[in-house]
């Protein structure tokens, strides 16, 4: 007579559910970190997707075409920037601050960074005060900001790129607001 099978009837562990481990192997799965189903599972998975050499060629040419991609790109970008930029001289080549007639627009290179000035055909820079100045007594910061009741001066985008300035005339930018602060010219 066939007994039945349950858990019952099988030897080993004290709840019926199978064999013992041996001594110091923990009670489930065959590593001690999965239970029996999901670990054969996972065999079955790594068993089934061998990893061969077309997965070495994939990774070298992967990385080859990185390599390709990221100096194309260095070169690229070193060149001067496209229009509608235009180059206004060498920084070491400026002074303090000059009127630039093909870009009307006064390049103040003070001040910390260099800055395009747009209709700013009557100011000039002061030394003595450290602040821009028109012959009618209006008063600037080095920023453009209009001190004593002077509007601010509109600025036009520049970047430094290998000791070039370069100066985008098609755009300008509001001035900071204006200050009610009291201003005499220095010059």
């Amino acid at each position: 007579m066939n007994e039945p099978s349950d858990a019952t009837t099988r030897p080993g562990r004290d709840d019926g559910t199978g064999p013992s481990p041996p001594d110091g192997q923990p009670d489930f799965g065959p590593s001690g970190y999965l239970p029996d189903r999901a670990a054969q599972r996972a065999r079955k998975i790594v068993l089934r997707a061998p990893l061969g050499i077309q997965w070495v060629i994939a990774s070298l040419v992967a990385g080859v075409v990185v390599a390709i991609a990221g100096v194309w790109f260095l070169v690229a970008s070193g060149g001067p920037p496209p229009e509608p930029w235009v180059a206004a001289g060498e920084v070491a080549a400026l002074d303090a601050a000059v009127h630039d007639p093909q870009l009307d627009a006064l390049l103040v290179t003070t001040g910390g960074r260099i800055r395009a000035f747009a209709d700013a055909d009557d100011v000039g820079y002061c030394a003595d005060s450290n602040r821009l100045e028109a012959a009618d007594g209006r008063v600037w910061s080095l920023t453009g900001r209009g001190l004593g009741g002077a509007a601010s001066l509109e600025e036009h985008p520049t970047l430094v790129q290998d000791g070039v300035v370069y100066v985008d005339p098609s755009r300008t930018r509001p001035g900071p607001t204006p200050s009610d602060e009291p201003a005499e010219p220095g010059c």
